[in-house]
């Protein structure tokens, strides 16, 4: 199994989340919203008193578990829906899942993804 984690922009969620739909195998995923910077380090300034304020930028944080099988078309379907050809855009991470338990019925493994 397989935990992959995006960060995208918020403005294409929307488009990622309705190809990834149509995964067969895919059995949900999380969204959360957060803030944060990468290279680009957010954007500074310094105020009156000469204190410097970060804004971080806002990007949408999908988790999803998927088998071996599903990742490759994951990351891709996830990269080419969230690409628009700007700096910024967001990172996919691909993890190994050792083990997953649904608690309701003690399912282990893929069976419980």
């Amino acid at each position: 199994m397989k935990q992959i984690i995006a960060y995208i922009r918020p403005a294409v969620l929307e488009r990622v989340t309705e190809a990834l739909r149509l995964i067969d195998g895919l059995t949900g995923m999380s969204v959360m919203e957060v803030k944060g910077f990468g290279q680009g380090e957010g954007v500074s300034f310094r105020d009156q008193g000469g204190t410097e304020i970060t804004y971080f930028s806002e990007k949408a944080r999908i988790e999803l578990m998927v088998s071996d099988g599903n990742a490759g078309e994951v990351v891709d379907t996830i990269q080419q829906k969230a690409w628009t050809g700007e700096k910024g855009e967001g990172k996919i991470y691909v993890l190994n899942v050792e083990e997953a338990v649904r608690i309701r019925t003690n399912e282990r493994g893929e069976t419980a993804v």
